[in-house]
């Protein structure tokens, strides 16, 4: 498992135009240092399991990838070699250049220029969260994304929470589309105890003799930020448990480097000892850090910044050389200006033949710019409006189900689309007045009741001893029924499912208003 690291800086290479974001001391290592001594930092941090009666570890069946092909060693005596990652993408399929969205028609071709430039030096890598937040990949439920992905020779992907939003159907459908791997050692299937069918603990790849291993894990506490029927069957567990097995058996098959994706903001330290590199996900910040010799990167969301990665291997001392680590600001690198790849334009332009007439509606304009809190202000209201037809009399939206802003000017339905891209039904809810208390004392974003939330609209005093109903995404009426500690408690033998989507309720106040004032909702 120990492999010797040494890390140096050198000046970032010429694909990169931003400052460097690591260390500007070198440090070498002749060998890795133990866990104990680990300094926790902001990207690295000891993680624990999200329950004691969470599993604690998957036994993981040791798999090979056929190498009878490969060279037996390295065929230099160093091999430099570039790694590049996106996180949390989230469909962003077009290009967007006030916010700096590169779009995949130009990552392509960026990516395929350091191909050209380091010919079987190139590995291309996701840390999950590919797919959801757009028309465009919503409507065809990841399949784009995974096309276009599969255009550009993707090595690898973790999965990301956000890919278990359209269940676990449509990750097995990705995964037999893609050409490449879906990963995720520590997703443990509840109904068998072994890791789940669609996704492998690890894959190796190999450029110029070095073999490469690949683990994928994802944060043990994120099954809480899906929609609990979503993920019922599944359990994250941590991955402190996996990643030892992971790697120790990627070196027994010959690994000479092994990289980490972590679909998690922050990297246990413990782990670090048995990887060469990190690429993180899931926070949408954009940092670098070095713990031990080991590079962390995340590049931010929406492929608005690509991680990158320069490690070289020598064959002789068996070292692997942390040559440089950064995020590559997009606008900064001039990947906005490039040329769109034909490729991966050919499949757009396919799916678009049905998406286009979707998402390009036009639903009416809005006069200003509306924030997210603009949005899901107009959000709760609408559902309010909406759920008095059922008796609702409170609304409550979570305060991260809005992904997006709106600018002013004419609006299209894939605006509203990429501003709320979950596809969370509203659900009417039965429940006490001390229910309804609690409901409204835990900072969702609410529309019904008074300023102090001790009154209804109509003066109506809320007693512990009432009965209310209220309008609410199942993303939260869900999460009464599931997990350790239920919240939003209420009567389900009495819900009722609307089957609507907050993003139609929108569309609907956008094309019967005509136009909307952004100060309306402040």
């Amino acid at each position: 498992m120990n492999k010797k690291i040494l890390f140096v800086l050198l000046p970032l290479m010429v694909l990169s135009a931003c400052e460097a974001q690591g260390s500007s001391s070198s440090s070498s290592a002749s060998s890795i240092p133990s866990s104990s001594s680990e300094s926790s930092s902001s990207s690295s941090s000891s993680e624990s399991s999200s329950s004691e009666e969470e599993p604690t570890s998957i036994s993981i069946s040791e798999s090979s990838v056929d190498t009878s092909s490969w060279p037996s060693e390295p065929e230099n005596e160093i091999t430099n070699l570039e790694f590049y990652a996106l996180n949390d993408f989230h469909g962003t399929v077009e290009m967007d250049s006030y916010n700096g969205y590169a779009g995949i028609t130009r990552l392509a071709t960026y990516f395929d220029q350091q191909e050209s430039q380091h010919p079987e030096e190139t590995v291309l890598l996701s840390a999950g969260d590919m797919w959801q937040g757009s028309a465009d990949s919503n409507l065809t439920h990841g399949a784009l994304v995974t096309e276009a992905m599969n255009e550009m020779n993707f090595d690898a992907m973790q999965l990301g929470n956000h890919e278990f939003d359209w269940t676990d159907e449509y990750i097995t459908a990705n995964a037999e589309l893609a050409n490449f791997p879906f990963l995720g050692a520590n997703i443990l299937d509840k109904r068998t105890n072994q890791i789940a069918d669609f996704v492998d603990a690890y894959t190796m790849v190999e450029r110029q003799g070095v073999r490469i291993g690949i683990i994928g894990i994802i944060g043990s506490s994120l099954e809480s930020s899906i929609l609990a029927s979503a993920v019922a069957n599944y359990d994250f567990i941590n991955p402190t448990s996996v990643v030892p097995q992971a790697a120790n058996q990627l070196r027994n098959q010959g690994a000479d480097i092994v990289i980490l994706l972590n679909h998690n903001g922050s990297v246990d330290s413990t782990l670090l000892p048995y990887v060469d590199a990190v690429f993180c996900g899931h926070t949408h910040r954009a940092e670098t850090s070095i713990e031990s010799g080991v590079p962390i990167v995340q590049a931010g969301s929406n492929g608005y910044a690509i991680s990158s990665v320069s490690l070289s291997y020598n064959k002789t001392t068996d070292e692997v050389t942390v040559q440089n680590y950064d995020y590559i600001d997009c606008s900064d690198a001039g990947i906005l200006s490039l040329a769109e790849d034909a490729g991966v334009k050919a499949i757009y332009d396919r799916y678009l033949t049905v998406t286009g007439p979707i998402k390009d509606e036009v639903v009416g304009t809005l006069t200003g710019s509306m924030t997210k809190a603009n949005l899901v202000k107009m959000a709760v209201m609408e559902m309010y409006t909406y759920g008095q037809a059922y008796g609702a009399q409170v609304a409550f939206h979570n305060t991260g189900g809005v992904r997006a802003t709106l600018g002013s000017g004419s609006v299209t339905y894939g605006d509203v689309y990429e501003c709320f891209p979950f596809d969370n039904e509203l659900i009417v809810c039965t429940l006490t007045g001390s229910q309804l208390l609690d409901w409204l004392d835990h900072g969702d974003y609410t529309y019904g009741t008074n300023i102090a939330k001790t009154q209804l609209l109509s003066g109506e005093t809320i007693v512990s001893s009432g009965t209310y109903k209220a309008i609410v995404i199942n993303y939260l009426s869900e999460k009464a029924f599931s997990g350790d500690y239920p919240t939003y408690l209420h009567d389900r033998s009495k819900e009722l499912n609307t089957h609507e989507y907050v993003r139609e309720l929108i569309k609907q106040k956008f094309l019967t208003a005509g136009t909307i004032v952004a100060g309306d909702y402040n």
